[in-house]
């Protein structure tokens, strides 16, 4: 197959991120299995990490509206230059990242069959980032999702939401997952106090950076490390024994991984009104060998039985009403590792991506039926 594979807008640090490596080792796989594949990316900023055709777009011209309306018009035209180099291309196939609608993204869609992959629920998170988004998100989707060939949902919850169920599109589940090669067995730091280590980022609160914040507080004998945030990104005030790292490339990640004893997933996923996720951040945390703390139901790991797995509720006081629980569990947790062989077969990235080319396969046979 010819695969163009399309995003629409990612920031420099998200695809620095565990998106950027997630988007190689697709694009990686792809190739490996024979396949030919191009990434066409609509960026504000140039990103060297990916080998990719890039348009970039900017405020530059300004008139009534300001620059948010200039922005757009920008990136409207790059995204139609976008377009044309993907007609170019001549892909059987073009799979692309959910993002904000642009004019003409439409037009997208006659130059090949659309898979597009669902990462979450839109319509609840275009909230966070102003009723400019929201509404033009909420008044838009129904043309990037109602013209798309088939679906690719990262769980089974977003496949299932009424506003995505109402299309009857084909659709195939997978998850998010890494390359556990990839991934260095970190030892066991030895460390006298527990470290709890989370990932988040400032201003999405469904990470639940407050609540392990909270749970610092109640016990001193504790530490928290949080990635993603800087002292001055936290509003509150925060105890002593709660360190704050900042944005971090993969290899700060690691290096603050390998210091902690175990490693928070998002903590107020219902805040977001969801249920179920994948996050890169476990998965990784997981690969590193870490003891790991889930409080909503994990697409692939559901079913993972393991003394190092502690499982919450998606509540409000899921931390707070459990804090006990939880802090025996770190001092029983500090010292192991949890066993990788089993994660193998049920977040290995390869295994997936089987699975999304034969998705692909089925979605241009029927395109020719």
């Amino acid at each position: 197959m010819r695969i163009a594979y399309v995003t629409l807008h990612l920031e420099k640090k998200i695809i620095e991120g565990g998106v950027g490596k997630k988007i190689k080792s697709q694009i990686s796989n792809w190739r490996k299995a024979g396949h030919q594949v191009r990434l066409f990316s609509l960026t504000p900023e140039k990103v060297s990490l990916l080998e990719a055709e890039e348009f970039l777009f900017q405020p530059s011209v300004r008139f009534f509206g300001g620059s948010l309306l200039s922005r757009e018009v920008n990136r409207s035209k790059m995204l139609a230059r976008l377009i044309l180099a993907v007609r170019e291309y001549r892909p059987d196939i073009i799979y692309l990242r959910y993002g904000l609608f642009a004019y003409p993204l439409q037009r997208l869609f006659r130059v090949a069959p659309v898979v597009v992959e669902v990462n979450t629920n839109d319509r609840f998170e275009y909230r966070y980032r102003g009723a400019f988004y929201y509404w033009l998100n909420c008044m838009t989707r129904r043309i990037t999702l109602g013209l798309a060939a088939g679906w690719v949902s990262i769980s089974h919850e977003i496949a299932q939401l009424k506003c995505n169920a109402f299309y009857s599109k084909p659709v195939e589940v997978i998850a998010n997952g890494i390359e556990l090669e990839n991934y260095p067995l970190l030892d066991p730091p030895g460390n006298h106090t527990p470290v709890i280590a989370i990932v988040g980022t400032p201003g999405l609160n469904w990470h639940g950076v407050d609540k392990l914040v909270g749970l610092a507080e109640q016990f001193p004998d504790l530490k928290a490390a949080i990635v993603g945030y800087r002292s001055q990104d936290y509003k509150s005030s925060a105890p002593p024994n709660v360190s704050f790292h900042g944005f971090l490339d993969q290899a700060g990640i690691m290096e603050v991984l390998s210091r902690a004893d175990i490693a928070c997933g998002t903590l107020a996923l219902h805040r977001k009104n969801m249920q179920e996720a994948s996050p890169l951040k476990v998965r990784e945390a997981l690969a590193y060998g870490l003891p790991v703390i889930l409080a909503y139901k994990d697409t692939d790991l559901s079913g993972l039985s393991s003394d190092l797995l502690l499982r919450l509720p998606n509540t409000d006081g899921n931390v707070s009403e459990h804090a006990r629980e939880i802090h025996d569990f770190a001092y029983q947790a500090r010292g192991k590792r949890i066993q990788r062989e089993l994660l193998f077969p049920l977040i290995d990235e390869r295994q997936k991506e089987e699975r999304r080319l034969s998705f692909f396969q089925r979605i241009i046979a029927q395109q020719v039926e």
